[in-house]
């Protein structure tokens, strides 16, 4: 985990010196045209110098979903707010993304990225319980359960073209991500093993619930870290709804590859003749080495964000 950290944080560090040492460019016809000002007198369109923060904008559309009709099971369209690079072939990766520029010009800006996603699924299941001698009438339960924690981190940055000089700005540029990803299960049970139970009911799939009498099983499996890194090109639209303050979304084609880090599995298994005791057995797999690579569309769904520039 410490390498893959470093090793991220030196890449964005490297995109971040590059931009840096850009020349400045004399604003062209184009720019000093990138302006008008609202009936109040405000500035609309971002303008050299400004910054910006954005939000992936899901949550606040299903919000105003709900808040409009009263009814918590009919929300907004679900629109895709994390700009999965699928190039990366990890999975369907949600959640809320935050985004920042940096306007060199009225119509070139310097952008990043940061997303992190983790969560916890939990399952449970009821297996019949260790019983000498279990009552077909009135049958005893215990229960097991699963718990997957996963996690993602994306880090991009890139630049910004513009076009339009309305409310109506078309976006083009291309960004460099980088990042890794990683999820653990950890399995409870309720039944132990023993001298007169060798053998116990054990969930063998908590999806459909199904169980097993097994002599062994999973404690903990980790998959160990999934690095990441690619390139990322883009399009879309951003529309002013008041000065300074937007709403947008875009459409990108990724080129990535993954490897996959160190993991481990930790089982347990009765042994005959150990009166009472149970063996560990922890099995770590070293890297694959180029685990994926590929390129294709991200955002299908057209992700929605909101940008605010001051």
């Amino acid at each position: 985990m410490k390498n893959t950290i470093i090793l991220t944080t030196s890449l964005m560090l490297a995109g971040s010196v590059a931009f840096a040492q850009t020349t400045d460019v004399p604003a062209t016809k184009n720019e000093a045209a990138h302006t008008f000002s609202s009936k109040n007198g405000h500035e609309v369109l971002p303008q050299a110098k400004d910054w910006a923060l954005g939000i992936s904008a899901t949550g606040f559309l299903n919000y105003m979903g709900n808040l409009m009709n009263g009814n918590s099971f009919n929300s907004a369209p679900a629109f895709n707010s994390a700009n999965e690079p699928t190039a990366f072939a990890i999975g369907n990766i949600s959640g809320m993304a935050l985004s920042g520029k940096y306007m060199k010009t009225a119509t070139l800006a310097y952008r990043a990225r940061f997303q992190v996603n983790a969560g916890r699924t939990s399952y449970h299941n009821s297996v019949y319980k260790n019983l000498a001698t279990p009552d077909p009438l009135n049958p005893q339960y215990v229960e097991d359960a699963l718990n997957v924690d996963a996690h993602v981190v994306l880090l991009s940055a890139g630049f910004e073209k513009r076009r339009g000089n309305g409310r109506l700005q078309g976006l083009y540029g291309a960004e460099a991500i980088v990042g890794f990803a990683g999820n653990k299960r950890t399995y409870k049970y309720g039944n132990a093993f023993s001298a007169e139970f060798p053998a116990v009911a054990t969930t063998t799939d908590f999806v459909s619930g199904s169980s097993s009498y097994v002599s062994s099983r999973t404690l903990e499996t980790y998959s160990g870290n999934t690095m990441l890194a690619g390139v990322r090109g883009f399009t879309g639209v951003e529309y002013f709804i008041a000065p300074k303050m937007s709403i947008g979304g875009e459409i990108g084609y990724s080129l990535g590859f993954s490897t996959n880090g160190k993991g481990y599995t930790v089982n347990e298994q009765w042994v005959p003749g150990m009166e009472k005791t149970v063996t560990v057995n922890r099995e770590v797999y070293p890297s694959s080495g180029l685990r994926s690579f590929g390129v294709g569309l991200d955002n299908v769904n057209a992700g929605i964000n909101l940008h605010f520039y001051f």
